[in-house]
C-alpha cells in the first residue's frame, strides 16, 4: 500500500525485508529515539530489527496498518495505525522519525491526511495520540492537528530517569 502525502512525503507498506533499513535509522537516533520508546534498547542488529518489524506486522489487532515513511525519496521512520477500536471507533497511532529530519513538519502533514484516508477506508472515528508527558515533539503534533487531551496514565513508564504518565489525546473525526 502506497499513500502520498505531499509531493515530497508519502507512506509505504512496512515489509520484513526493511530490517536494515529499520536498524540504520535506529541507530542513526539511537539517544534521541531511547527517550521515549521502549523497544529502541531490544533493535541492536538486522534480526532484532526483523523481530521488531514482525511483531508490529502480525500484532493481530484490528485494523493495524504499518509504514515505513518517505521523505524527499529516503525512509526517515515509522507511522502506524497500531488499532482500530471495532467498538469505538478510535484509531490509535504511533510514529517515529530519524533525528535528522525533525522540524520538516512531515508528522503534522502526515496527520493532516489521515482523516480522509481513515473515513475512506475504516470505521475509525477519532485518531488518538499516547504520548508520554515530556515527549514535547509528540505532544506538539497532537496539538496541532487539533486533538485534546482526554486522559491521562499515571506513572506508566521510566523514561529519562523518572516516571512519567502517559497523556491521551483525542481528534474526532469530521465526515
Amino acid at each position: 500500500m502506497k499513500l502520498n502525502v505531499t509531493d515530497g512525503i508519502e507512506l509505504l507498506s512496512l515489509e520484513e525485508g526493511d530490517s536494515l533499513t529499520i536498524l540504520n535509522l535506529v541507530e542513526s537516533s539511537r539517544p534521541q529515539l531511547g527517550m521515549y520508546l521502549y523497544w529502541v534498547d531490544g533493535v541492536r542488529d538486522e534480526v532484532s530489527a526483523h523481530k521488531y518489524i514482525v511483531e508490529r506486522l502480525h500484532s493481530g489487532l484490528p485494523g493495524s496498518r504499518w509504514f515505513k515513511i518517505k521523505f524527499n525519496a529516503q525512509v526517515c521512520g515509522v507511522f502506524a495505525i497500531k488499532s482500530i477500536s471495532t467498538e469505538s471507533g478510535v484509531a490509535e497511532v504511533g510514529y517515529w522519525l530519524s533525528h535528522a529530519v525533525h522540524g520538516n513538519g512531515i508528522m503534522i502533514k502526515i496527520i493532516a491526511h489521515l482523516p480522509s484516508f481513515l473515513l475512506e477506508s475504516t470505521d475509525a472515528k477519532i485518531i488518538e495520540f499516547r504520548c508520554l508527558e515530556k515527549n514535547i515533539a509528540s505532544i506538539s503534533v497532537a496539538k496541532k492537528s487539533g486533538a485534546e487531551l482526554v486522559g491521562s496514565i499515571p506513572n506508566y513508564m521510566n523514561a529519562g530517569n523518572e516516571n512519567q504518565d502517559l497523556h491521551i489525546y483525542q481528534l474526532q473525526l469530521q465526515a
